[in-house]
């Protein structure tokens, strides 16, 4: 399993301090990014003040990353471990909008 360390807000306006969790088992239609580097934008922002009103804490920004492929899932057909993919949005806070990434041709972990 993979641990992903990361910056996270507890609550709104919060500072964002290390954090670590787990991603679990990855999905035949997922793919694993070891993140080299990742931008912060405005929805990220907006995210962690819970603007839309829709944030569940921890949020960890950065749904702009660029990285290596470390693993694929069974599924997944058109990329290839070692490869450096900049997907367009990977995740905007931890367990939610999860609608939002189903919108994504493939799942995409942040690892």
């Amino acid at each position: 399993m993979t641990i992903v360390h990361a910056y996270a807000a507890s609550e709104p306006k919060g500072r964002l301090v290390p954090y670590e969790y787990e991603l679990g088992p990855l999905g035949s239609g997922e793919i694993d990014i070891r993140v080299e580097s990742c931008g912060i934008c405005h929805s990220d922002l907006s995210m962690l003040d819970n603007e839309w009103g829709m944030s569940s804490y921890p949020v960890v920004p950065s749904h702009e990353v660029v990285g290596i492929v470390a693993a694929v899932g069974s599924n997944v057909a058109n990329v290839a471990i070692g490869q450096r993919v900049g997907p367009r949005l990977v995740q905007l806070k931890l367990y939610a909008l999860q609608a939002m990434l189903q919108r994504l041709s493939q799942s995409v972990r942040i690892g």
